[in-house]
């Protein structure tokens, strides 16, 4: 049953409707107002692509800073809180040192001394922050702040004995 449809209008069956003189303008306007609707559904339709790509951003960003600090743990907090006490402790015997000691050649030694000691300790920490849950690394860690402090001490108690001896061997003869 194929026809052509023109040829089904050439027959008069059907009638031919004039169409109104402002029919082609009528058209026109709503065509206009058609093309305008799918403008706006487009913008908005790019609005929410960037509202869901700058969503997407936002949660990856407060996703990363969340997971990125991880929790320390029991040891890590007891270790941090015996190390702090060991270098408090160091520069509080190095600053009574200074007070106490006269000789400048004597506390330049000492100083170098130390400063060999601190970057051992600094080699240690790193090896710490690789290596956060070893035993042999943490207990490496407090010794070497052990012998500073120990170092320290020993200096002070030299220094006295200096002090004492030179006060004893002053005599007042009248």
């Amino acid at each position: 049953m194929e026809h052509d449809i023109r040829d089904l209008f050439k027959n008069k069956e059907y009638p031919i409707k004039k169409l109104p003189k402002e029919h082609r303008t009528d058209f026109i306007k709503k065509l206009d107002g058609v093309k305008n609707s799918k403008n706006k559904k487009r913008s908005y339709y790019f609005l929410k692509i960037a509202a869901s790509i700058l969503f997407l951003l936002f949660c990856g960003y407060f996703f990363q800073n969340t997971n990125s600090k991880p929790e320390k743990t029991a040891l890590e907090i007891q270790f941090e809180g015996i190390e702090n006490e060991y270098l408090i402790n160091i520069n509080k015997e190095w600053n009574a040192f200074i007070d106490v000691a006269k000789d400048t050649v004597l506390i330049r030694k000492y100083k170098e001394k130390l400063k060999e000691s601190d970057t051992d300790y600094k080699k240690i920490t790193t090896q710490l922050k690789e290596f956060p849950n070893n035993i042999n690394v943490l207990e490496s860690l407090i010794d070497n702040l052990q012998r500073r402090l120990q170092l320290i001490r020993d200096i002070k108690e030299h220094i006295n004995e200096l002090n004492q001896k030179n006060t004893s061997n002053e005599t007042i003869y009248i």
